[in-house]
């Protein structure tokens, strides 16, 4: 539901300022405000639909003020000279709020304790574990590039961790049947979706993922 209201709100954002921009560069209507002077809005509103489909977290609130910061900046709502007082010590304050509640926010993430890392740096990846034993997690990050992790043939280990980070490129998980998926996502330009259906009894695979121009998927 969450992916259908953020594609929603994309397709009505970009038609809204395709018939604005076009209706004035084609002479259609005049504006009485600058454009230039609503140009932070590309920041607040891309944040504001990446925490609508991913819930909040520190990199969405920290952006998400920068741009409400800037706006009011260029609308001469306040001077120029305020921001940068303000805005240094607001994002340590965001920062410090994260982690002290971030158990409200992140729901108290299982983290992956082990040194079991594959990547994929400006290329392609993939990964099908077979050393014989139960999975346990691992760290799986895809920076400029693709990192497929197949653990279709792999024994899942209940509890088991999987980091996964994806900048600029994507980490695609595929698990076993029956295997229970929890999914927390921290997500800014980019996405997490989860495609498992799990069974009641199965055993848990909890996933992290970082998402930064970037996304995972898990099916």
């Amino acid at each position: 539901m969450r992916d259908k209201i953020a594609n929603i709100l994309w397709g009505l954002a970009l038609i809204a300022a395709g018939i604005i921009v076009g209706g004035k560069v084609m002479g259609f209507w005049e504006l009485s405000v600058s454009l230039w002077d609503w140009w932070p809005l590309l920041i607040i509103f891309p944040c504001f639909v990446s925490m609508l489909r991913n819930g909040p977290g520190p990199v969405n609130m920290i952006l998400m003020l920068c741009g409400v910061l800037l706006l009011l900046e260029a609308n001469r709502v306040i001077e120029p000279g305020v921001l940068a007082k303000v805005l240094l010590p607001a994002v340590f304050i965001i920062i410090g709020v994260f982690l002290l509640f971030g158990s409200i926010f992140v729901g108290g993430r299982r983290r992956y304790r082990g040194n079991l890392a594959y990547t994929a740096t400006f290329a392609g990846n993939v990964v099908v574990p077979s050393d014989g034993g139960a999975f346990q997690g691992c760290a799986a990050e895809a920076v400029f590039g693709g990192l497929d992790l197949d653990l279709r043939n792999t024994i899942i280990e209940d509890g088991a961790v999987i980091d996964a980070v994806g900048i600029f490129g994507g980490v695609d998980i595929k698990v076993p049947e029956g295997v229970n998926v929890k999914l927390k996502r921290t997500a800014l330009f980019g996405g997490a979706k989860n495609h498992v259906r799990g069974q009641n009894g199965g055993p848990v695979l909890y996933v992290n993922a970082l998402c930064m121009f970037g996304g995972v998927d898990i099916k």
